[in-house]
């Protein structure tokens, strides 16, 4: 036990001060600064660690960083890595960082622009003489509404491209990059079919 604590004790300044970057930049895409934080132990760590570990190298409440490890279990940023000596749960972070990013898409940015989609065809729907008594420019409507498509599309191909990353090319496609556009330009078009 005593060993555990002297490698607690040991946390250089300067991964305090990379974790608080890194929670900072992760704090710009949408999640909490300690998010950031506790990935940065995590996966600099060269052993997997605990919730008490996380708690004295952050220096914050057991609570916080139940609630956070719980966040990014749900995205698979973190993932469970046994169980340590006295049975506590061991996380480490997940290093495939492209998995983690296109899992995240999926997750969360899918969810947000489909509730934009939703609202969007809400008011859409409503009556063109009611919109416009509301002072709802109808023409400014559609280019949202353009603007929302081609976000949705965007969004979409972009996931979909992690399927398609090291495909294997088809007869008549000269590379890899010629392969991914024409692939991308069908999961467009078939995205703009179904809207």
């Amino acid at each position: 036990m005593r060993a555990k604590t002297q490698f607690v004790a040991n946390v250089p300044p300067e991964l305090d001060d990379l974790a608080e970057q890194v929670g900072e930049f992760i704090e710009y895409w949408g999640f909490k600064r300690v998010h950031g934080r506790i990935w940065t132990h995590l996966f600099l760590s060269e052993k997997p660690l605990d919730a008490g570990d996380l708690v004295k190298r952050l220096r914050i409440s057991k609570a916080l960083v139940s609630m956070s490890i719980a966040d990014l279990l749900e995205y698979e940023v973190v993932l469970p890595s046994g169980r340590g000596p006295e049975g506590t749960q061991l996380y480490q972070a997940n290093t495939n960082l492209s998995a983690v990013i296109f899992n995240v898409l999926r997750q969360r940015e899918r969810k947000m622009i489909n509730r934009v989609s939703t609202s969007f065809a809400a008011l859409q729907a409503r009556d063109s003489s009611s919109l416009e008594e509301s002072g709802v420019d109808t023409v400014r409507l559609k280019e949202l509404g353009d603007l929302v498509v081609g976000a949705r599309g965007a969004l979409e191909g972009f996931i979909w491209s992690d399927h398609l990353i090291g495909v294997t090319l088809k007869d008549g496609e000269k590379d890899a990059t010629q392969a991914l556009q024409e692939r991308l330009r069908g999961i467009s078009s078939f995205l703009g079919q179904t809207e």
